[in-house]
This record gives C-alpha cells, structure tokens and sequence, in this order.
C-alpha cells in the first residue's frame, strides 16, 4: 500500500471514530512536518506520520520531530487504520529512529 492510501484510509477511521484530522502539506517552508495533526476532545492533540512499511524518517523530520517533542508534541508514526490503536500508546517516532518501528 502506498503512503498516500494509508493516510487516508486512517483520516477516515480516525474521524468516525471522533477526530478532526487536518492533512498538513509539506513544502519549502514546512519540511519535516508530521503529514497529520488530529484533535480529539477526550484523547486530545496528535501528530501523525504516515510511512509504508518499510518507510524511514529522514533527518530533516528527526531534527523537527525532537523539537516538537521538547515543546510537548506527541508524534506518532502510523501506516494506517490498523496502527490506530497505537495512539493510546506511549509516542512512538523514536522507535522509527532506533530502526525499531
């Protein structure tokens, strides 16, 4: 499945099931960016990054994912509606950094 098609199977089940999902698009100024920022009134605000199976974080989104972590940003790396019960988990980027995601 592409990156793309993960992403958007997941926006839609996390919004039947409550959530404002925002898609947030890359570009010149916004490089590095988590492809989703998603609200919920009880679980609250989360940062998704789509990747494939085999998908990596570039350095860029490592740099930026660190920022946003010490600002108190939770970021959460999904392939897809199936991921979805690991945003009740501990975040877990890092794990995608150590190569253990």
């Amino acid at each position: 499945m592409k990156e793309k098609q993960g992403s958007d199977k997941l926006r839609q089940y996390m919004e039947a099931h409550g959530w404002l999902t925002i898609k947030l698009h890359g570009g010149m100024y916004q490089s590095g960016l988590p492809d989703i920022l998603a609200f919920h009134p009880v679980h609250g605000i989360r940062f998704i990054e789509t990747k494939t199976e085999k998908g990596k974080l570039s350095s860029r989104q490592t740099r930026l994912f660190s920022r946003i972590t010490e600002y108190g940003g939770q970021i959460y790396v999904l392939r897809d509606e199936k991921d979805y019960n690991d945003l009740f988990r501990k975040p877990n980027w890092l794990s995608y950094v150590r190569g253990l995601g």
